[in-house]
């Protein structure tokens, strides 16, 4: 019996994990696939396989409570250290604590995963697309004002919007800030 190679291995691999099931996460609004989840499958079939996995390089920086992590993930045939492949991969965590930097490998190594085993979670990124490109700022704003009909309701606006704008860049928030303060005066006006 001739030994696999490595891609023989993760075709080996690819047969016995096809999907995974996403989860609703206690305070999320919406289904995730965790990086616990991709693992839990993931693991026991690659180690079948005789293959293991792990980050040889990591970049990483640190911008307010957002850590944006690049990294290489290398997929190791066990009976031959010199037959591997390397899969480039990134991730973001969001955390304003300590947690930011693991969140984001996390989300590096969960797609990377993913993407190496060609895995289904349900997800159609192509018709998550909407047909034509909406600003963020533009439709937290239009939420403001379809919102804020009266100025008693300007805290939960600003709420909203605060929630919404947590993943905008700094001239986007500043765009955001105006056309909330505008948008304020006016309804104090009335």
């Amino acid at each position: 019996m001739t030994a696999l190679n490595i891609h023989q291995r993760l075709a080996l691999a690819m047969k016995h994990v096809t999907y995974i099931q996403k989860e609703k996460k206690q305070g999320m609004r919406y289904s995730i696939v965790s990086h616990d989840s991709v693992t839990s499958k993931v693991r026991p079939a690659l180690l079948e396989a005789g293959i293991v996995y792990y980050p040889v390089e990591i970049q990483h920086q640190q911008n307010g409570n957002r850590t944006e992590c690049a990294m290489t993930v290398r997929f190791v045939n066990v009976d031959d250290q010199n037959d591997f492949f390397d899969v480039e991969t990134f991730g973001y965590g969001l955390d304003d604590q300590d947690k930011g930097p693991g969140k984001a490998m996390s989300y590096a190594v969960k797609y990377a995963l993913l993407k190496t085993l060609g895995l289904e979670t349900g997800d159609d990124p192509d018709e998550d697309q909407v047909s034509s490109y909406r600003n963020p700022v533009v439709s937290a704003l239009e939420l403001a004002i379809q919102m804020a009909t009266v100025p008693s309701e300007l805290e939960e606006v600003s709420a909203q919007i605060k929630q919404k704008a947590e993943h905008l860049s700094k001239p986007e928030l500043a765009t955001l800030r105006q056309m909330y303060l505008e948008k304020r005066k006016e309804l104090e006006k009335e």
